[in-house]
């Protein structure tokens, strides 16, 4: 429906509005509540009993009918008023009183005592003076109670024992009329005086509740702040999966273990104790918190997790080994970007491993009531380990096994085959892969464009064809681009392993035919 442009307002919602105003109204007038009226009950007893007496004196002075034990009586009703603990009453009792006094003093002894002096206009004055002051001290709903039977009783009343005089009763009903009309505009003060308290006392209340509510928030601010806090303290010290299960009610000391399908990262430094030995310990330490900010991040980027920190060797675990391939990328650029800034200012550059393998391991606490561990354990950490180490053997930087290439997104390119090996602690037969994604865009292009003539020479070299194999390696040395920071160092280093390897083979004076048959095509890693 639409709006009438006059009020503002659709009629059903125009309807609505003036509904809840009804009913806001209704609840002013209505109520039950005589706390706001009860507060006039000490001025009631201070001025009404001296009032009630002063009132005898004057009008039997000026030889109007007055009746002292009637006057008595009304004082002591309104000194009672005084007296009672409002407060402390509840229920429609001490209501019932309160108006049952107010109707013995205003209506009913203003109104025979206004008949029995002839409704002069002294007594028409007062009753009308008596109804405003009853539209102050009673509810308004009351009035028209306390005239008609207050004021027409009386008035009936009288008439019914001393006869129908017809000015008598005209003046009284004259006087009940305007009597009327002065208690209904007291009243009317009243409600508004009542309602605007209300809605002060409502808005006080709301605002004490709402500097309440903010003081609240502002604790539940704080402690939810200082609660954090110790989670990052709690998070920089254990790992963040613990830190979730805490927060989801997990007690992490009583995980079953699980055997799990993972990606295993160890990435270390080389040469750690020669590149630091003459730092101070301060200087150590934020040599390796740098390193361990750069390597750590990208790890966390990738959707893995940090698992220790030994030393100055990070070991990581991923869900697959599409990420763990990412994130070796993004840390070997980070090393990158790290080492130009060490080249420019004529410092030592960092050089590190990283060696990926994926498995099953079995994932779970590890250690003793005094300390415990959440790790992995398996063949996986244990390969993955030996790769790390053997990266310095073969000159690369990044060495994965094969389950880890048949994790990589299809498409993915810059990785080929270097080598079958069978590491210390396992009996399997792994084919490595070089990641080389990281490397410069040349470096990139040459391992690319040579990635089948050195698969085709690798085969050959396990087939035992050495001499031939060489020619392959020795061929692929004319292609390969130089370093860009080192002179007279190769960007393929892995090509000079081969080829001492084959000449190895070929120039053994010992009984080479007789070695060549028994060897079954596996590099044998006997150290770590």
């Amino acid at each position: 429906m639409e709006e009438n442009p006059a009020f503002g307002y659709s009629p059903s919602r125009l309807w609505k509005v003036l509904s809840e105003k009804f009913r806001a109204g209704r609840k002013v007038i209505f109520n039950t509540d005589y706390s706001y009226l009860t507060r006039f009950a000490t001025a009631l007893g201070w001025i009404g009993v001296p009032a009630e007496l002063l009132f005898y004196w004057y009008e039997t002075s000026n030889k109007y009918w007055d009746y002292l034990p009637l006057r008595i009586f009304l004082a002591l009703a309104l000194a009672s008023l005084a007296m009672i603990d409002w407060k402390s009453k509840k229920g429609w009792l001490p209501n019932l009183y309160w108006e049952l006094v107010l109707f013995l003093v205003f209506p009913l002894q203003s109104t025979f005592a206004m008949m029995q002096n002839g409704v002069v206009s002294y007594y028409t004055t007062g009753l009308c003076l008596m109804f405003f002051i009853m539209g102050m001290v009673t509810k308004a709903w009351m009035i028209p109670i306390h005239l008609f039977l207050g004021v027409g009783g009386t008035i009936f009343g009288f008439v019914l024992a001393n006869g129908a005089d017809k000015k008598i009763v005209a003046d009284s009903i004259g006087a009940l009329v305007n009597a009327g009309f002065s208690g209904i505009a007291s009243a009317s003060i009243m409600l508004l005086l009542e309602g605007y308290n209300r809605r002060i006392t409502e808005a006080t209340v709301a605002l004490a509740k709402a500097v309440e509510e903010k003081l609240k928030a502002i604790e539940m601010a704080k402690a939810y702040e200082e609660l954090k806090i110790r989670e990052e303290l709690i998070r920089l010290y254990v790992r963040p999966s613990l830190v979730e299960e805490i927060r989801a009610g997990i007690d992490p000391s009583k995980a079953e273990p699980v055997i799990k399908n993972l990606s295993i990262m160890f990435c270390d430094i080389r040469e750690f104790t020669k590149l630091t030995e003459t730092l101070t310990p301060y200087e150590r330490q934020m040599f390796l918190n740098q390193y361990f900010s750069m390597m750590t991040r990208p790890i966390v980027d990738n959707g893995g997790e940090v698992d220790k920190i030994m030393g100055d060797c990070v070991m990581s675990i991923f869900p697959d080994g599409d990420k763990a391939v990412k994130a070796a990328i993004a840390m070997r650029l980070e090393l990158h970007r790290f080492n130009e800034t060490m080249f420019a200012a004529q410092s030592p550059m960092v050089r590190n491993g990283i060696g990926i393998a994926k498995g099953e391991v079995m994932q779970g606490n590890f250690g003793s009531f005094e300390k415990l561990d959440r790790t992995v354990i398996g063949e996986a950490v244990n390969i993955a380990s030996r790769l790390e180490s053997k990266t310095k053997m073969y000159n690369l930087e990044v060495v994965v096994t094969e389950d880890v290439i048949n994790d990589m997104e299809p498409g993915t390119k810059h990785y080929r085959w270097i080598d079958v090996v069978q590491v210390k602690g396992s009996t399997r037969h792994l084919k490595l892969y070089e990641i080389y994604g990281h490397q410069p865009p040349e470096v990139r292009q040459y391992k690319d464009d040579t990635r089948e003539i050195l698969e085709k020479a690798l085969t050959i070299y396990f087939q035992k064809g050495f001499k031939d194999a060489a020619r392959l390696f020795r061929a692929m040395l004319e292609r390969v681009p130089p370093h860009t920071l080192k002179t007279g160092i190769l960007m393929d280093e892995i090509l000079h392993y081969y080829i001492a390897h084959c000449d190895a083979w070929i120039n053994n004076p010992n009984g080479t035919w007789e070695e060549i048959q028994r060897w079954d095509g596996v590099h044998i890693f006997t150290e770590k």
